[in-house]
């Protein structure tokens, strides 16, 4: 007797709708070996970050974030398409001294951008913690805003009870680097200054006594600036169609070569193809600067687009993280529909560590500025051990194997999203 396969009717009803979403973004034989041909190779993505790794420092309106707009606007021409270099002004913070001592050690940091700031001659108080009022508050710190410590240090802020509060990363023991803080609300400051410092610096900071003395310097001078978004748009055949969107930050904190180098590299890689292959409906491309700084670039580009947040068939979001050496990767999307076919399409990558944001609940990264807005949206991130950190650099970082995968599963994805008019 043959061994008879029972579907509940639950089972059989997430089959079909996996089928038929599979079928609806499947390519064509030849379209599908033109995308194999293209990113199975190494070279492109090495290429890319080898380029990104070289200009070092990529925090918003330096000379690396600018250096980097006009790169990716030469990559743009050399497909024979038009870049479009978008400034936008903002406030820039430039950190000045930055130290904690207490006249026998001394640690250098980093202030918190979003935070107060110090007078040249910093802040001189009695060692406490945040329980404590009007002193110097020592604690810890996490990179995720749902970390408790990170919620207590976010909490201390808002009471704005201490002269300034000492933080150091409990991220990476091992290493050396400090890892900060994004400065999710940069465009209004709020609370003292917070002067963040590397893990290591933890050993004599947590073994100091009570109402010992401490000076703090976290200084941050501001000054009117601008940075540059890119952008550019590959023309569909029919135009009829609402465009789609493929986005991704081109800044951060440090190198960020794992953290922002996968995104870019798949943002170009992606245009490379398109650009070769018209696609049925018109695609926009934007890099934007600021995202460490609450999404400054990618605000400006929404004003300016405030129509296409809806408007767009769809947003692509290419986010941080997912190049990582053991890393997670993260899918996060709009519909149940385009989270699972998300998640199909990474487990037929083989890939491990494969992790999803409920569909209902806003998303991390980017992907959130489109939910806010009602969008639809597709969005890859992951985790990162060195995210945030100095040390996050080629090829050390770089998990090469999955990135080619993501890579390769990603073009699939947006090309096949780019020439369909059935699915939404």
């Amino acid at each position: 007797m043959k061994n008879k396969i029972i579907l509940s009717r639950r089972s059989f009803i997430k089959f079909i709708s996996l089928l038929a979403v599979s079928t609806a973004f499947k390519l064509n034989s030849k379209e599908y070996r033109n995308i194999l041909s293209l990113k199975d190779s190494k070279k492109n993505i090495e290429r890319d970050l080898v380029k990104w790794d070289s200009i070092e420092l990529h925090r918003t309106g330096t000379e690396g974030d600018n250096e980097t707009a006009h790169w990716l606007a030469d990559e743009i021409k050399r497909c024979h398409l038009v870049p479009e270099l978008d400034s936008f002004n903002f406030t820039k913070r430039t950190p000045g001294k930055s130290i904690v001592t207490n006249g026998f050690h001394t640690a250098k940091g980093l202030p918190l951008f979003d935070g107060g700031s110090t007078s040249p001659d910093g802040v001189k108080g009695a060692l406490g913690s945040l329980e404590d009022k009007n002193v110097i508050a020592v604690t810890k710190y996490g990179l995720s805003t749902m970390d408790e410590a990170s919620i207590k240090l976010n909490n201390a802020r808002k009471r704005n009870e201490h002269p300034a509060i000492v933080a150091i990363a409990d991220v990476s023991p091992s290493k050396p680097g400090l890892a900060v803080l994004n400065a999710e609300s940069y465009k209004n400051p709020f609370g003292p200054p917070v002067l963040q410092v590397a893990t290591k610096e933890a050993d004599w900071l947590l073994n100091l006594k009570k109402d010992e003395k401490l000076t703090v310097f976290a200084e941050l001078k501001d000054q009117s600036s601008e940075a540059l978004n890119v952008q550019t748009q590959i023309k569909g055949r029919d135009p009829s169609l609402n465009p789609l969107v493929v986005m991704t930050p081109k800044s951060g904190w440090w190198t960020c070569t794992s953290e922002r180098g996968g995104g870019i590299t798949i943002w170009l890689n992606t245009l490379r193809y398109l650009s070769k292959y018209q696609p049925l409906r018109t695609v926009i491309f934007t890099a934007n600067s600021g995202h460490e700084l609450s999404h400054l670039g990618l605000d400006h580009f929404l004003e300016n687009n405030s129509s296409l947040v809806r408007g767009a068939h769809a947003w692509v979001h290419l986010g941080a993280n997912f190049a990582a050496k053991k890393g997670q990767v993260l899918w996060q999307a709009s519909t149940q529909n385009y989270m699972d076919l998300g998640l199909l399409e990474l487990r037929n990558e083989n890939l491990k560590g494969i992790q999803s944001w409920p569909v209902s609940s806003r998303p991390l990264g980017e992907a959130r500025n489109i939910f806010d807005g009602n969008g639809e949206y597709i969005s890859l991130l992951g985790g990162n051990p060195l995210f945030h950190h100095p040390d996050d650099k080629w090829p050390e970082s770089i998990d090469m194997d999955k990135l080619v995968k993501l890579n390769n599963m990603m073009l699939k994805m947006i090309s096949s999203m780019a020439n369909t008019s059935k699915y939404n």
